[in-house]
């Protein structure tokens, strides 16, 4: 759940991590409540479970703060005083407006659940569908477009596209350029696990008409 907070005062900033991620506190008089944001460098590495060195990140959080601060990372202590508007977030805060998607868990492996379609997004790399699931959105992709981690970025793939496209088509029975026709309809989601630890939703194809 999103609540902005509007116009609270930046009243401490520290470093932690060996100063690889700094926490600004930020203070409403009004609730007499604190709000954290978090400016982490780093990247979590799943596989060792710690944080880590990240070139790319770093300059992700550095473009962020310059957005929303005016600053850079080693100049944050002069945020305090500063006034801004903060989202609160269930687990998180952040000085920007963030899309929130719940993730899927080992704990719902194999459910089927019933519910609605309540977005369809085509972007150059994948289709994107959206619905929810107890109150919370989740999604499910079908991506056509490649990340190549040596490159740090994605590529389009036009024969993957193809199939993804012909694909989408025979389980939803309609072209991708009217996949907005399918916003309200119900479908059912079923949790698998690939991978061994990647959770995702799959999408059950419609019935024939």
């Amino acid at each position: 759940m999103e609540q902005i907070l509007k116009d609270l005062e930046c009243v401490q900033v520290e470093s932690s991590d060996n100063g690889q991620k700094k926490i600004l506190t930020f203070y409403s008089e009004e609730l007499g409540e604190i709000r954290e944001v978090q400016y982490n460098r780093q990247k979590y590495d799943q596989q060792t479970n710690k944080y880590v060195d990240d070139v790319e990140k770093a300059e992700s959080v550095e473009k962020m703060i310059a957005d929303e601060l005016g600053l850079t990372f080693d100049t944050l202590d002069q945020a305090v005083g500063m006034k801004k508007d903060v989202y609160s977030y269930d687990s998180f805060n952040s000085l920007h407006q963030v899309d929130q998607v719940q993730k899927f868990t080992k704990e719902m492996v194999g459910e089927i659940f019933q519910t609605e379609l309540k977005e369809v997004r085509v972007d150059d790399f994948g289709i994107h569908l959206r619905y929810e699931i107890g109150g919370q959105t989740y999604e499910s992709k079908m991506m056509h477009g490649k990340y190549l981690e040596n490159m740090k970025k994605w590529m389009k793939d036009p024969q993957k596209k193809a199939k993804v496209y012909k694909r989408f088509e025979e389980k939803f029975y309609v072209p991708v350029e009217k996949a907005d026709t399918l916003i309200g309809h119900p479908i059912m989601v079923e949790c698998k696990c690939a991978f061994g630890s990647a959770y995702y939703g799959d999408i059950k194809k419609f019935p024939k008409k």
